[in-house]
């Protein structure tokens, strides 16, 4: 296996690493494209201050002016560092090239974001063991999930914080065949602590598998000055830039009651980065009666459809053999103790923390991946295949059509503040679901005979 793994990835045979080469290529570029084309489809009206929050919870409309305007408010650097000063120069470059608006600018940026995520994804899978096949399939299963298809069409942190920990991951992998110098791991923990706090956890658990406590507390203090001092480099740049201990607003989102308590999100967190479920249209926290919120933080798996209902009876099967998979694979035992602290740190992050969980589904899916991919690495490898590739399907219907939905009910909010006038109720528990809505059911029709 390791020699196979050398010679894909050896420049000197020629024949294995240029297939590699073009399938990764290929990735590339198919992945900017879609991941273009569907931002494409979510209307612009997302990108204003009164639809904060619309989007399951996410801060478009902030990210958006922090990506494309130096005198944005910067005041979630307390939790996202670096981030404006990492992606501002980005949308700058691509603007003088592309000689484009703002808004396109930043979606192509998106765009090539998400290709960088997948090929990134391929080429770990590779360095783990997986044959080129079998990276090709959980490669193309990680663009057909909810996290890819609702996270990687509008401009959110989360997709660079997932790729920092994507980053991580890869590092892992790469050492197990390779002694890698300091400075890479100080880069990569410096990494996932500049896009969002509480993934440096990720970066940490990298460095600590490789080294010393004493080499591990000298990368992390090192990654953590650098990320400092180019903080203060940013709060000259850019007005407003908030600092890391300022974290008094995050209690906020402490044990809130919306979250529905311990199962849904442990439900969400298992199931909606793969398969999301039946969307809903909850009353607006922000008093803003015309703009409801899209949520599935109570909406149980597999309830978009048929299609959800067989992928979560398949993503079911592939996680078991994931599991099983990380106790069994001895080559991957580094990559497996990384994968399994960011998914038990993650967990019991947002166990206590965040509204709605589909909102971190990106930075659950790189973890949640290679670890079903670990299972082509055992005897079960046929099996598994078998449940991944009808996966790529029925995940790929559901999610597509939950998306529809979700794009539906931007473009048509004007008739939707007459077809939800429950909403205008002090009720705010009251769901009502999405799909009813947009395919305009009798009970939230417009229309005065019906």
């Amino acid at each position: 296996m390791k020699a196979r793994l050398r010679l894909a990835f050896d420049p000197t045979s020629l024949g294995l690493f240029r297939a590699d080469l073009i399938i990764l290529v290929l990735l590339l570029v198919f992945t900017s494209l879609i991941a273009y084309a569907s931002g494409q489809l979510v209307d612009s009206v997302i990108l204003q201050d009164y639809t904060e929050d619309v989007w399951f919870g996410s801060d478009i409309e902030r990210v958006f002016s922090n990506m494309s305007s130096r005198t944005a408010p910067n005041f979630r650097a307390k939790v996202h560092p670096l981030f404006s000063l990492l992606a501002f120069p980005l949308v700058k470059v691509v603007r003088a090239i592309a000689r484009t608006t703002p808004a396109t600018a930043v979606m192509i940026l998106v765009a090539g974001t998400t290709a960088a995520w997948v090929g990134l994804l391929f080429v770990t899978l590779r360095l783990m063991g997986c044959r080129r096949f079998d990276a090709t399939v959980f490669s193309v299963l990680a663009l057909s999930s909810a996290a890819l298809i609702f996270w990687t069409t509008v401009p959110e942190t989360y997709l660079f914080g997932s790729l920092s920990m994507l980053a991580a991951l890869f590092l892992v992998a790469l050492s197990q065949t390779t002694v890698l110098p300091i400075w890479s791991y100080i880069l990569m923990s410096a990494f996932t602590l500049s896009i969002t706090t509480t993934n440096w956890m990720v970066g940490i658990a990298a460095t600590v598998i490789s080294h010393t406590w004493k080499r591990t507390i000298a990368i992390t203090g090192i990654a953590l000055a650098i990320v400092v001092v180019l903080w203060g480099v940013q709060s000259r740049i850019f007005p407003g830039t908030t600092f890391i201990t300022d974290l008094s607003e995050e209690t906020n989102y402490l044990l809130p009651k919306t979250s529905g308590g311990s199962i849904r999100v442990l439900l969400g967190f298992i199931f909606h980065p793969m398969i999301v479920p039946a969307l809903q249209v909850i009353p607006s926290n922000r008093n803003q009666i015309e703009w409801p919120l899209l949520s599935v933080q109570q909406s149980f798996p597999g309830s978009g459809g048929i299609w959800g209902m067989i992928a979560v009876l398949l993503w079911t099967a592939l996680l078991i053999f994931g599991v099983l998979a990380c106790w069994q694979v001895r080559k991957n035992r580094k990559l497996s103790f990384v994968i399994g602290v960011g998914l038990l740190g993650q967990l019991a992050l947002h166990l206590v923390y965040g509204e709605e969980t589909f909102l971190y589904a990106i930075h659950l899916i790189p973890f949640l991946i290679l670890m079903c991919a670990m299972a082509t690495l055992t005897r079960w490898r046929t099996i598994v295949l078998g449940l991944a590739i009808p996966l790529i399907v029925f995940a790929g219907l559901n999610n597509g059509n939950q998306f529809f939905l979700a794009t539906e009910f931007l473009k048509h909010r004007g008739s939707l503040r007459e077809q939800i006038p429950i909403l205008r109720s002090n009720m705010p528990t009251i769901q009502v679901p999405l799909g009813a809505i947009v395919l305009g059911s009798p009970l939230h029709s417009t229309d005065p005979s019906s």
